[in-house]
């Protein structure tokens, strides 16, 4: 039996992955061809004033149009973008290229894959293993759908920023600057938490290596000698120069993953015998709301998706959709590993950085430090990167450039006085899991949901299927409410 054109599109035939790949271009290829569409482009005059938007949005939708034609070919049929002949392998694991698939995919777990995975199996011992997995894959799907909203928005109207996108939907400069103070505040805040694991890792890596003398420094030098090592990886702004440090993300995760893997059975029985235990499906209201503001943090890439847009070629609809769900895949994958992975270690007793549950002198949890230092350093300098794009662009605001780029030297200048700025509050702050919390509810929560929801339901709209962009917007924003209502109710 010959394969059909849509299984040649994604190079397999049948499964899983395929079926929601081909369920999200469904979702969210537009069609011009409605009245709506036709509208808005201003080629159809709306008689009955159901249709009529503003006329600021006419020449971006048409813009659309022109760009989906370009990079769809075939009325939205896909083109293989991959030389057909090349095995698996090579598809998978050859070098990495400037602006294909997987550099995207690698880009965007590697921004979602911070210091907020350490707080994964606190997030399971709040809801239990099953309910902690439905709500994080369900964050994992409305996760991707944003990604795609805003991917779409900014390579199809040539847009270069998240703010700019927000601010071609509203038509003010004032959401364009609401926006970049957003991206800026949550860079700062997750840039911060990275520095703060890292004095926390650093100095007890250095302390009691296996079989060899240690010696001891503070955390304040720790977070100091990390900045100053990520430094120069912070200078370019291009997305694709980070290619190689966003792909080690994932495989030193990996690592750490196996090794609190194979500690489980042996803790798990020891957390028994002491009166622990570990629950299937445990719902309560407010411990849920607090999970849920960890896992929506843990897919906290859009800060990114912008610049992944821009860097991608041919992109097409399935190359998108294939570079967001593959991308928030590996996170789903490997943070539900870690988070149950830690939650069956030690039940209801794992603490917000699980590695505190475990004792002192383990080779295998020294190595677990060593591998997670490793991490926070390669996550920083693609975390840092939208961020000092924002100052920038807050910068060129102020000073009446706001239509200027953001040239080399200005990023440079943002992302050196950005990265000080968070070494100077790292040095001094070592709570950690609350901002991780607030983080994820509020900020991440703001990024991830709400604006892309006003960039869906004004910019993207009449384009989209009628058979389910009602319920694509009611997904985006309950996730937005229960985000900032997660972070009310740490208060109340």
């Amino acid at each position: 039996m010959q394969p059909s054109a849509t299984e040649l599109q994604w190079g397999c035939h049948g499964g899983h992955l395929l079926d929601i790949k081909k369920w999200f271009v469904s979702v969210i290829t537009p069609d011009f061809d409605t009245a709506e569409a036709r509208v808005r482009c201003g080629d159809l005059e709306d008689l009955d004033h159901v249709f009529t938007p503003g006329a600021m949005l006419k020449s971006p939708t048409r813009l659309m149009r022109d760009s989906y034609d370009d990079y769809n070919p075939n009325n939205g049929a896909y083109a293989r973008m991959d030389t057909p002949d090349r095995p698996l392998c090579v598809r998978w694991f050859g070098p990495l290229e400037p602006g294909s698939v997987r550099t995207a995919s690698s880009a965007l777990a590697a921004t979602a894959l911070g210091a907020g995975a350490l707080a994964l199996p606190y997030a399971f011992s709040l809801t239990g293993i099953g309910l902690g997995l439905l709500t994080l894959t369900l964050a994992a799907i409305v996760s991707s759908m944003s990604l795609q909203i805003l991917m779409m928005a900014a390579r199809y109207t040539n847009t270069k920023s998240y703010a700019a996108i927000l601010k071609l939907a509203l038509g003010t400069r004032s959401a364009s600057a609401a926006l970049d103070l957003i991206v800026l505040l949550n860079g700062v805040g997750a840039i911060t938490c990275c520095l703060i694991f890292e004095g926390d890792f650093i100095p007890a890596v250095f302390a009691k290596p296996p079989g060899m003398t240690g010696f001891a420094f503070s955390r304040e030098y720790a977070v100091m000698g990390a900045a100053a090592a990520v430094w120069p990886l912070t200078m370019s702004g291009d997305i694709s120069a980070l290619r190689y440090v966003a792909v080690a993300v994932p495989i030193v995760l990996l690592v750490t993953i196996a090794i609190v893997v194979c500690d489980a059975p042996g803790l798990h029985t020891e957390m028994r015998a002491q009166g622990g235990r570990v629950v299937w499906w445990d719902f309560d209201f407010r411990r849920w709301l607090q999970a849920l503001a960890i896992m929506v943090n843990a897919f906290a890439n859009h800060q990114n998706a912008i610049p992944c847009a821009n860097d991608l070629s041919n992109p097409s609809v399935a190359r998108i959709v294939k570079a967001t769900v593959n991308g928030n895949l590996i996170v789903w994958a490997l943070l539900s590993a870690l988070g149950i992975g830690g939650y069956v270690s030690w039940g209801q007793f794992t603490m917000g950085d699980f590695l505190l549950n475990y004792p002192e002198g383990l080779p295998e949890i020294w190595a677990c430090r060593l591998m997670l230092a490793l991490i926070v350093y390669l996550v920083l300098p693609v975390a840092l990167l939208p961020t000092a794009k924002s100052g920038a662009q807050l910068v060129l605001s102020i000073t009446k450039n706001a239509q200027e780029e953001v040239g080399r030297k200005l990023h440079a200048v943002s992302a050196t006085v950005l990265l000080a700025s968070c070494t100077l509050i790292a040095a001094n702050v070592q709570n950690v899991a609350s901002v991780i919390g607030i983080l994820g509810g509020l900020l991440a929560a703001s990024l991830m949901f709400w604006f892309p929801a006003i960039v869906y339901r004004w910019l993207l709209w009449p384009t989209q299927p009628q058979f389910i962009r009602g319920a694509v917007l009611c997904s985006l924003l309950f996730f937005g409410v229960c985000g900032w209502t997660s972070v009310t109710a740490r208060f109340v």
